[in-house]
């Protein structure tokens, strides 16, 4: 057990870390995310004594890691660091045995345990094909993984990573990580993250650190949220499950253009997330988007509400209200172009195209971009095709793909220009 009792850390007069707290043991991983500069790889040095606090204590099983003499620090904890540094022209065999060497002792020599542990170590991370090969001979992704081979001869109670996939390939990352999972059964482990994603799906809890402060610390679901992300990071995203997984999965969403040149109000009309790309495409337009009726359940509900756009909503499986048509009302009347996609219609959004016909909106832009055969759109018994079809005869454009959208209502907001 590692527990860090408000600890703050100063290189001179400058804080890097404040009243950072938090306990982990066997059986967890816990990943250490931030940005640069936030303290992440200062936290490890903390924890594997290279330096130390100005304030607070670190403990191991009890014990104040100051007490511990270097030797039996080092048959506690192991680090992999961020950068390998291949030094002298030795075998990779003989570097992983350096692992033992807290166990062996300076003046003692290699035993067959010793040798068994190595080569398990090795197994575990795939290199014993590089046994006997020199470490200036490989790749760095191959001389990460001896090193990561080398930490684990240890034998450590601790095993702490900073960035241990820097130089690792896609495959090769998710292999160590997925086998740094394994072994977080059987002893602690602590890693440092760069990457959201996979300290969402490999880590059991994450601390955040911002500021040099723990700004968020939890299962990664309570941490990586849009809000905190924003708050550390200072970029918008969205934060959705991986259906796949279970597990959070991160995106970055495109940042509006101040010199797009995008003016005045747009209203889309969606659903079932075919309006997502759309929406993000004329929110990154610099144009003043709004959007609805849609169902809380709605794909492009969420990607609305992460990007900060108004949006009309309606319980999951409900039909369109009188007091969402109102709302709807105003918008229209706001908008100076309306784009619509094809989407699917059934009783639940059949009123958001009727009212638009009612409406007698100009500056519509239909975006299709639907195959020929791709499949049935039309749940409401022809009642939508019948009203796209008269849309299309009263002056709607229709286009094939956002570019073309984009184009149209560019066109259409310079003959309304924007009101100051």
């Amino acid at each position: 057990m590692i527990e860090l009792r408000d600890v703050d850390l100063a290189y001179g007069a400058r804080k890097v870390l404040e009243q950072i707290s938090f306990q982990t043991g066997k059986g967890e991983f816990l990943g250490i995310i931030g940005p640069n500069g936030s303290g992440k790889t200062t936290l490890l040095k903390a924890i594997s004594r290279i330096v130390t606090p100005s304030d607070g204590a670190i403990l191991l099983d009890d014990l104040v890691l100051e007490t511990l003499s270097p030797r039996e620090l080092s048959r506690c904890i192991a680090v992999v660091p961020q950068a390998a540094d291949s030094g002298f022209d030795f075998p990779v065999r003989d570097v992983v045995m350096m692992g033992r060497y807290p166990h062996i002792g300076r003046f003692g020599s290699e035993k067959d345990k010793d040798r068994d542990i190595c080569r398990k170590a090795m197994e575990t991370t795939g290199i014993t094909h590089l046994a006997d090969r020199s470490i200036r001979e490989i790749s760095g992704g191959e001389l990460q993984r001896v090193i990561i081979a080398r930490a684990l001869a240890q034998e450590p109670r601790l095993l702490l990573l900073d960035e241990p996939t820097a130089h690792l390939d896609l495959g090769q990352q998710i292999g160590i990580l997925q086998t740094m999972r394994e072994l977080s059964r059987t002893i602690a482990v602590i890693g440092v993250f760069h990457d959201l994603n996979h300290a969402a799906h490999f880590c059991d809890r994450l601390i955040l650190l911002h500021n040099y402060r723990i700004l968020a610390m939890g299962e990664p679901a309570a941490v990586l949220t849009p809000d905190t992300i924003r708050t550390a990071f200072e970029i918008a995203v969205t934060v959705r499950k991986n259906p796949f997984t279970g597990h959070p999965f991160i995106s970055p969403l495109p940042v509006p253009d101040d010199g797009a040149g995008g003016c005045g109000n747009v209203h889309v009309i969606c659903g079932g997330g075919e309006g997502s790309a759309l929406l993000q495409a004329l929110h990154a337009g610099g144009y003043l988007v709004t959007t609805g009726v849609l169902a809380v359940n709605d794909t492009d509900y969420t990607t609305a509400a992460a990007l900060g756009i108004p949006c009309i909503s309606e319980p999951p499986f409900s039909p369109v209200t009188g007091r969402s048509l109102g709302e709807l009302s105003l918008m229209l009347k706001d908008a100076r172009a309306v784009v619509m996609t094809r989407g699917l219609w059934g009783p639940g959004n059949i009123g958001n195209l009727h009212f638009l016909e009612s409406a007698r909106v100009r500056g519509i832009v239909i975006l299709d971009d639907r195959q020929e055969g791709e499949g049935a759109w039309d749940f409401t018994g022809g009642e939508a095709a019948a009203a796209l079809s008269r849309l299309a005869a009263d002056g709607a454009i229709i286009v094939r793909d956002i570019p073309s959208a984009l184009a149209a209502v560019a066109a259409i907001t310079r003959e309304d220009p924007c009101r100051t």
